[in-house]
C-alpha cells in the first residue's frame, strides 16, 4: 500500500485497521458523519481517511502538530460531529447532532489574502477529479512517487497518495522533511517523482550531488521565480507542474513545463476560462457541473491551448492606473547574485494608488539603491520598488507560500535613494 519514510504498511495493516473501526463507538457508526483527524502518523490518517470515505462519512484532516484546544477549535468552525486524536485516544464529541446529506472532505484555503475558508469537496468530486488525472497524465505510470509535502493538504493526499493508489503504485510518504534525507531516498531509488514545494525543492536542487539528476519533479502552489525553475529544470529529467484551488481540486497539469507561468493543460473534467493574451489576462474560471469557482488569479491561454499565471488578483500592484504583476519583478531582482530570495508586495500611496515593495534576502548587506538602479535597466519605471526590506528569512506558511497581505501590514521599509 504505502510507505512512511523507511516504514512499510501493507494491505493487512489497513484491513486490521479496517476491522477495528467497524467496533469503535463512532467510527462504526459514521455514515453521515463529519470527523476530523489529528494525528502526526500519516499511516493512521490515511487508514481513517480511506475507512471513513468506503462508509459515507465526512473527513477534515487537521496538521498533526495542531495542539489539542486549537485542533478543537479548527474543528468545530468546520462543523464537524467529532475530533480524532491520535490513534487509541478518545474521540471527542462536538456537540452536533444532525448529519452530513453529503460525504465531504473538508480542507482549508491557503490563507494568503486573509482568513482561511473551510471548504468541502464530495467524495464523488474527488473520485471524477483522479480518474480524469490518472487517465489524462500517464508519464508517470512506471514512475514511484515521493510525497515530500504534508498529506492533510489536497496537493499531498489527493494528487500523491490517492492518484499513486489509483495507478497501483506505492508512494511514499516522507513525514522526516529534511533535505539530506530526501536526496538519500531519492538516489536509493530508481525512477523517482518527488512531489514537493518551490521552497523544499530549492534547497534539495542546491544540495544534490553535481553529476546526478533528478528523474521526476512536481511542483505546485505557487509560480516558481525564473532563477528557481532554469536550476531546478537545468537539474531533472522531467519537469512538472500541475495548478489548481482547494475548491476544484487539480485544474491543470503540465507534463513538459518549459516556463514557470506555463502552468499546463486543464483536465477535461473542467471547463476553465482566462484571457486570450499575455498582454490582456483575465481571472482563472473554473465551471465544475453547475459549480463555477472564481479563482481570484489572473491568467491566459496560448494558441494551442496552454493556461499560463500572471498572478493573484489581490496581489496585482496598480501603480497611477498600470499594473505590476509580483513575478516580474521578483525575476528581474533574482538575476542579482547577491540575492537569493524575493518577495514583492503593495502598500498603499497617495499619489500614485499602490506602490511597489520588496523585501530581500542576499548574502552580503545590500543598499537598496544598487538594487533599484539593477531594476532601471531591467524594468519600466512604473515596476521599480521604492521600498526596500533585507531579512535573514522571508516568512512563509506551512504550505511555502508568502502571504503578501501580512507583509503589507507591516511598517518596516527602507526607501531607496538614487
Amino acid at each position: 500500500m504505502i510507505y512512511v519514510n523507511d516504514d512499510h504498511y501493507d494491505q493487512a495493516y489497513f484491513e486490521r485497521h479496517n476491522a477495528a473501526f467497524s467496533q469503535h463507538d463512532v467510527l462504526g457508526q459514521c455514515q453521515g458523519k463529519r470527523i476530523a483527524v489529528c494525528s502526526s502518523d500519516p499511516a493512521y490518517w490515511l487508514a481513517v481517511c480511506l475507512y471513513l470515505k468506503s462508509c459515507g462519512a465526512s473527513a477534515y484532516p487537521i496538521y498533526g502538530q495542531t495542539p489539542k484546544l486549537a485542533a478543537k477549535r479548527l474543528a468545530k468552525k468546520a462543523n464537524c460531529h467529532y475530533l480524532l486524536l491520535e490513534e487509541g485516544r478518545q474521540c471527542l464529541s462536538l456537540g452536533r447532532t444532525d448529519n452530513d446529506s453529503q460525504a465531504v472532505l473538508v480542507q482549508t484555503s491557503s490563507g494568503t489574502t486573509g482568513e482561511p475558508k473551510v471548504i468541502m469537496r464530495t467524495w464523488h468530486a474527488i473520485d471524477e477529479e483522479l480518474a480524469s488525472y490518472v487517465a489524462n497524465f500517464t508519464l508517470p505510470n512506471t514512475m514511484t512517487p515521493l510525497i515530500a509535502c504534508p498529506i492533510t493538504h489536497s496537493y499531498g493526499l489527493i494528487a500523491g497518495v490517492l492518484v499513486a493508489l489509483q495507478r497501483g503504485l506505492e508512494p511514499i510518504v516522507i513525514s522526516n522533511i529534511n533535505p539530506k534525507y530526501l536526496i538519500k531516498k531519492l538516489l536509493q531509488m530508481e525512477k523517482p517523482l518527488l512531489y514537493s514545494s518551490p521552497t523544499l525543492l530549492q534547497s534539495v536542487v542546491k544540495l544534490y550531488p553535481a553529476d546526478k539528476k533528478i528523474h521526476a519533479v512536481m511542483t505546485s502552489g505557487t509560480a516558481l521565480p525564473q532563477a528557481w525553475f532554469n536550476a531546478l529544470a537545468a537539474r531533472t529529467d522531467h519537469l512538472f507542474q500541475q495548478y489548481g484551488c482547494s475548491e476544484a481540486g487539480c485544474v491543470a497539469i503540465n507534463s513538459d513545463t518549459q516556463s514557470a507561468e506555463h502552468i499546463g493543460f486543464p483536465l477535461p473534467h473542467l471547463t476553465v476560462s482566462a484571457g486570450n493574451h499575455r498582454d490582456d489576462p483575465k481571472e482563472i474560471v473554473v465551471n465544475y457541473g453547475e459549480k463555477t469557482i472564481y479563482t481570484r488569479d489572473l491568467g491566459y491561454f496560448d494558441d494551442v491551448g496552454g493556461l499560463h499565471f500572471i498572478a493573484r488578483l489581490d496581489d496585482t500592484i496598480n501603480v497611477a492606473g498600470l499594473n505590476v504583476y509580483p513575478q516580474d519583478v521578483e525575476d528581474v531582482v533574482l538575476e542579482m547574485t547577491e540575492i537569493t530570495d524575493a518577495v514583492v508586495f503593495k502598500r498603499q500611496d497617495p499619489l500614485s494608488g499602490e506602490r511597489v515593495c520588496l523585501q530581500y534576502v542576499a548574502t552580503e548587506k545590500m543598499e537598496p539603491s544598487r538594487i533599484r538602479r539593477w531594476c532601471g535597466t531591467r524594468l519600466a519605471s512604473f515596476q521599480l520598488p521604492v521600498e526596500f526590506e533585507q531579512v535573514a528569512r522571508i516568512e512563509k506558511m506551512a504550505n511555502g507560500k508568502v502571504s503578501r497581505k501580512a507583509l503589507a501590514e507591516r511598517a518596516v521599509a527602507i526607501p531607496a535613494l538614487g
